[in-house]
């Protein structure tokens, strides 16, 4: 699930520590709320997001991701300061705004990253309705890149009710938001089998007014 991507064109400053299980905290808007989703968009049902999975349940998956302390470590410093995230690497018009709110938190937190795809055509609805992002791991086929798009995946499901997340893909690997992984049908190539990027969707939250702030 691929989209068109942004390039980063921007310093991120590495934060101090902090533990992963960050304290609660909110999208504030200032003299708004965001625009609430249309009737069409609040009654979809779950929808299978490929082919039909091979039916073999990947034990292991959940254990080959390793707790993601330094993104918590990099955001440490927005949940003390309750300073709200700035504008992330990924082109965020049409996204809406629990998908914002994610994706500048993988911003700060991952300045490994460089480049985030939003909004766009797809057959299902998670990206042309901003719903989802794909995280694009630089160096994907290296032992390194495997390990930070353990870490994005890590981040992502350690956070879901956060995040507002429904489900996360990586590595031929589906996860839906309660944590279980099911091995997907192999769809022919490195970019369909999503090696080359973690995607991840949320429930949305309804469409910015652009008057929002984003806090971790």
């Amino acid at each position: 699930m691929t989209a068109p991507t942004k390039t980063r064109h921007r310093r991120v400053v590495s934060l101090t520590a902090a533990a992963l299980a960050m304290p609660a905290a909110i999208v504030a808007t200032t003299g708004a709320s965001a625009s609430p989703v249309s009737p069409r968009q609040a009654h979809w049902q779950p929808q299978i997001v490929t082919a039909a999975a091979s039916g073999t349940q990947s034990q292991a998956v959940a254990a080959r991701y390793i707790v993601a302390e330094n993104a918590a470590s990099r955001l440490a410093t927005f949940i003390r300061s309750r300073r709200p995230l700035p504008p992330g690497i990924c082109d965020e018009r049409g996204l809406q705004v629990q998908t914002i709110r994610l994706e500048r938190a993988i911003s700060a937190a991952f300045p490994e990253i460089h480049q985030i795809g939003g909004v766009r055509a797809d057959a299902l609805k998670w990206h042309p309705n901003g719903l989802a992002i794909d995280v694009m791991v630089p160096d994907w086929s290296t032992p390194e890149g495997k390990d930070l798009g353990d870490r994005i995946a890590a981040f992502a499901l350690a956070n879901t009710a956060r995040f507002g997340i429904e489900h996360v893909i990586w590595q031929r690997v589906y996860h839906s938001a309660a944590g279980d992984g099911k091995l997907m049908a192999d769809l022919g190539d490195d970019d369909a089998n999503h090696y080359t990027h973690v995607h991840i969707a949320t429930h949305g939250g309804g469409y910015p007014t652009g008057v929002e702030s984003y806090f971790v």
